[in-house]
């Protein structure tokens, strides 16, 4: 296989599913093509029931800076149960989309320079030492995230019982003690799949040849010392770390709902505003809406709160199906899939898909 260009250096990236994945890929392979002048290639593991996947990606393919690929789609309805947690489906999604890449990579005109996959792609690192490609892994978070994830096959040996039910921080070489009921959600539950899954991936981290993280030199330089540092985390992590941040998603024009927003923020003072959103496919139940809004009007706080339509399934139930519009509690489709609602205890309005301004209403 050749360059594709003979003067450029083309580079493939694997993004997982969901949109809390892709996005974070398709703005870093927008900044190698910018920036660095890359050829780029992403390869998506696309939601077929994602309606804001599928406009991201059509957004994406027409700034034409990079090549989008989708892979066929896998089923995995006999490898994992239905009930089971989002991340266990995405490992067993990015396991079972392994032949598609490696085909898809054999079939380019020309031998990719690097593999850069994400979190849950960390699996597919073999496929690159397949085709002799250095292999990078991208974590869109922080130093801190980076340093509990690589460190978890350490605890996972050490700790005895739960994580949840410790006395005690559980202490990282040098960095910032994590408190037992603030760990990551596959932490919770030692037996499921989501804990087994998420040590495989931290284990296989370090087997890249280098690691991207979505933060600067200065806003984490502890936690990036003890990353590097071989008598901390840097015996365990021995790949060199790049900040690459900050990488974020340009702000759209303002439209009839921010155009509300942002002059109301604006009157506010200064880091005065609490900001609740639960990402692109946090759902929460009728009664979990109904105790955050209470504990929100009770606390006397201005916050802006991402609204979206309650659901009876787990927290993350719609992360495969963003943007589509799901049944609320009572059977109804909700046209606006995600309404702004911020202001102070009963002073509030909500900016939702129509842009109409609403006061003091308790149906949504």
């Amino acid at each position: 296989m050749e360059n594709k260009t003979g003067s450029k250096l083309h580079v493939v990236l694997l993004a997982s599913i969901g949109m809390g994945h892709l996005i974070p890929i398709l703005e870093l392979g927008k900044r190698l093509s910018t920036h660095h002048n890359l050829d780029v290639t992403i390869f998506v593991v696309a939601s077929q029931s994602s309606a804001a996947e599928s406009q991201i990606l059509q957004s994406a393919m027409t700034e034409n800076l990079c090549e989008i690929v989708e892979l066929p789609p896998v089923n995995i309805s006999g490898l994992v149960s239905p009930d089971a947690a989002v991340g266990t489906q995405i490992c067993v999604i990015m396991r079972a989309i392994k032949p598609a890449l490696r085909s898809a990579i054999s079939g380019l005109s020309f031998r990719p320079a690097a593999l850069i996959v994400d979190l849950f792609g960390s699996e597919a690192m073999m496929v690159a030492d397949e085709f002799d490609m250095p292999k990078y892994v991208y974590i869109p978070s922080n130093a801190w995230f980076l340093a509990l994830t690589i460190y978890i096959p350490t605890l996972d040996k050490v700790v005895q019982g739960e994580y949840v039910d410790q006395k005690e921080p559980l202490k990282i070489p040098g960095c910032k003690a994590i408190r037992p009921e603030d760990v990551v959600d596959p932490m919770v539950d030692r037996a499921d799949q989501h804990y087994l899954e998420y040590v495989r991936m931290s284990m296989d981290i370090p087997k890249c040849d280098g690691i991207l993280l979505n933060i600067w030199e200065d806003l984490q330089p502890k936690t990036l010392e003890a990353l590097r540092d071989e008598e901390l985390l840097g015996q365990l992590c021995k790949v060199p770390v790049y900040p690459v941040g900050p990488l974020t998603r340009p702000l759209k024009p303002l439209d009839s709902r921010s155009g509300e927003l942002f002059p109301w923020l604006d009157k506010q003072p200064s880091e005065s505003v609490i900001y609740v959103s639960f990402g692109s496919g946090g759902t929460l139940s009728l009664e979990q809406m109904v105790e955050l809004a209470w504990g929100l009007e009770l606390s006397q706080q201005r916050f802006i709160w991402v609204v979206r339509s309650p659901s009876r399934k787990t927290g993350d139930g719609s992360f495969f199906t963003a943007g589509s519009g799901e049944a609320n509690s009572n059977g109804k489709l909700c046209s606006a899939n995600r309404r702004a609602w911020c202001g102070r205890a009963t002073e509030h309005f909500g900016i939702g898909g129509s842009g109409r301004k609403e006061r003091d209403r308790d149906d949504d």
